[in-house]
């Protein structure tokens, strides 16, 4: 279940934030322009964040670890599907199409922020950080069925590249696109990709 710290005036703040990085970017707000647009004063916002880097990078946390305790542990809130491709990775998937599709609709549902956050998909430090998540997810379920990221032919830090790269190329290029594509489109698509050479892409 996802934990919602956020209060209401948190909320304000966060919609403050999109609107003003969309608006005029994140190195030209300040303090004041977020509490104004956030319709609180300055001594309300620093009972909550220290600076605007501060609001970025919590901002930014809560919304990794609610993606990551989705795809572990989804609640209510995000339902697992009764139909579908590979439901339960059973055959041998790290995380199951349903995972998948429980972390797709989170980004849909806040594509807001996502889209703010990465500036249209183009933050490629936060790619990275997201690929380098992505990766640990992999390697705990990995864990929970006795497997590790070694191989005698492939040095493990390319195995770990090679384990999250599809599955990050895909999301941020939806990300990128506006999350056009319904969730379940993309689900679909990953979850294909994970069984399809390259030579199998081409007509």
């Amino acid at each position: 279940m996802i934990q919602h710290r956020n209060t209401r005036t948190e909320g304000a703040i966060k919609e403050a934030f999109i609107t003003l990085t969309n608006a005029k970017g994140f190195d030209a707000m300040t303090v004041s322009d977020l509490a104004r647009e956030a319709h609180i004063n300055r001594g309300t916002f620093y009972t909550h964040y220290t600076d605007k880097f501060d609001l970025r990078q919590q901002l930014l946390s809560n919304a990794m670890s609610d993606l990551t305790q989705i795809m572990l542990t989804p609640g209510p809130s995000f339902p697992r599907q009764t139909t579908g491709p590979q439901q339960t990775g059973a055959d041998g998937q790290l995380i199951s199409y349903n995972a998948l599709l429980d972390g797709l609709r989170y980004i849909k549902n806040d594509f807001a922020f996502f889209d703010a956050i990465s500036h249209s998909g183009n933050d490629m430090q936060l790619y990275n950080r997201t690929k380098d998540i992505i990766t640990e997810l992999l390697l705990i379920e990995a864990e929970k069925v006795g497997k590790k990221p070694n191989r005698d032919d492939i040095p493990s830090v390319y195995v770990r590249e090679m384990l999250a790269a599809s599955l990050t190329a895909i999301v941020w290029l939806w990300l990128k696109r506006g999350c056009d594509e319904p969730p379940e489109t993309i689900a679909t698509i990953i979850d294909r990709a994970r069984t399809l050479a390259p030579v199998d892409l081409l007509n």
